[in-house]
């Protein structure tokens, strides 16, 4: 299969469709690191992951260019280039959740037109640098899956699942008026230059307490109220961001 032709999801240099065949005998280079995603300063969610992601991060709503529609993101840094969970070595933050984006990684799911103008088909993805000869490939010589295939393949599978439910949350939060737009502003304690993040969006919480029982029933029995109060409580993890810029500020000039 020839490379695959879209816009990258953030990270990513390359995709090629995975092939059984020109695959075969391929799987995950070892000692893999996550350096990779060293210059991200946010990833995105889904919903399911809102409730695991609040303790240690920022999670705001953005727009996704292509569509227009929204989609929840962990904010890891204050400025462009700036992953703070992610060290010189390439090792994400102990104890920290790791978003299910980062441990797909190098696979994902490209949303393909048919060339006859029918059905969107839905390809597995990689990056295929990501891949080398292993003793324990994901395809056998005659391209049939091993049984190493089967983590990787359910994480694929499982992530896009939770993806498509997570459009359909935010929809419902956009169509209940929910969702509204702010600027993460940041200045450093001692002074130093501020810091603006902009592009963000969440849940009004007074209009949160105004919806009707109607919508409020809905949100709970879609288990999605869970979601916005997880959004809701992370946004408290900024002065988090803002001491770990400091402490990342600190060791790139220690005469200051």
């Amino acid at each position: 299969m020839n490379q695959i032709t879209m816009q990258l999801p953030p990270g990513y240099t390359s995709l090629t469709a995975l092939d059984r065949h020109k695959h075969a005998g391929l799987a995950l280079l070892p000692n893999r690191n996550y350096a990779w995603c060293g210059k991200l300063n946010s990833v995105f969610l889904n919903a399911v992951e809102l409730s695991k992601a609040c303790v240690d991060y920022p999670i705001a709503f953005v727009r996704e260019s292509n569509s227009g529609e929204y989609l929840p993101v962990a904010l890891l840094g204050l400025r462009t280039g700036d992953n703070l969970f992610v060290d010189d070595k390439g090792q994400w933050r102990i104890r920290t959740y790791l978003p299910a984006y980062v441990r797909r990684y190098p696979f994902c799911i490209a949303e393909v037109p048919a060339p006859d103008g029918g059905e969107t088909q839905r390809l597995i993805c990689v990056q295929e640098d990501q891949l080398g000869p292993s003793a324990k490939p994901y395809f056998d010589a005659k391209g049939e899956p091993t049984e190493d295939w089967t983590t990787p393949k359910n994480l694929i599978e499982s992530s896009e699942s939770a993806r498509q439910q997570t459009r359909a949350f935010t929809r419902r939060l956009e169509a209940f008026g929910l969702l509204e737009p702010f600027d993460a502003l940041a200045l450093p304690q001692g002074g130093g230059q501020q810091m603006r993040l902009l592009g963000l969006h969440r849940v009004n919480e007074e209009k949160l307490n105004a919806l009707g029982a109607r919508e409020q029933k809905l949100l709970m029995n879609k288990g999605e109220m869970r979601a916005v109060y997880a959004h809701l409580l992370s946004l408290e993890n900024f002065a988090r961001l803002l001491d770990m810029t400091a402490e990342l500020d600190g060791r790139r000039n220690p005469a200051n």
